[in-house]
């Protein structure tokens, strides 16, 4: 897989981290189905392989951004400040992406909560935000890598 390195605004570490985090426990759980199913004769060493090389690049991925997947509370504290991520082009699609998902759920909710009146409607205006910036650093990382996920030649 080709690296690629993009740089992401203080207010996006957070969330992405959040989704690395999401990412690397469903890469661990993929990980211990795969072994089972080798112990078992069912599954191949490819596939561990896959999952270990992938729950390795996720782990740099989640230090870059300040968090230590191996640490009891690894989710507590991020370094604030913009970041400099370098990783597979594929690892930061599904990084950014997964990210774009929970905030685009996250401004449904808002909505829902200003509308009812719960909420000031400046929430709202946050929420979108968000949403957003997430957009356009997953554009952009799709403009570098030609729009498919997949690093161009």
């Amino acid at each position: 897989m080709a690296r690629v390195s993009v740089e992401v605004p203080s207010e996006l570490v957070g969330p992405i981290g959040e989704t690395v985090l999401l990412l690397y426990q469903a890469t661990a759980e993929s990980l211990q189905l795969s072994l089972r199913a080798h112990s078992e004769g069912r599954g191949s060493l490819e596939e561990v392989g896959a999952h270990r090389a992938r729950l390795a690049e996720l782990d740099d991925l989640a230090g870059s951004l300040g968090r230590r997947t191996g640490s009891p509370g690894a989710r507590a504290a991020t370094a604030s400040g913009s970041r400099r991520l370098s990783a597979p082009a594929e690892l930061l699609h599904d990084a950014f992406y997964g990210a774009l998902i929970d905030a685009g759920e996250r401004l449904s909710t808002t909505v829902d909560r200003a509308w009812r009146g719960e909420l000031p409607l400046e929430r709202v205006q946050e929420a979108a935000a968000e949403v957003l910036a997430l957009h356009r650093l997953l554009r952009l990382l799709e403009l570098r890598t030609g729009r498919s996920g997949r690093a161009a030649d």
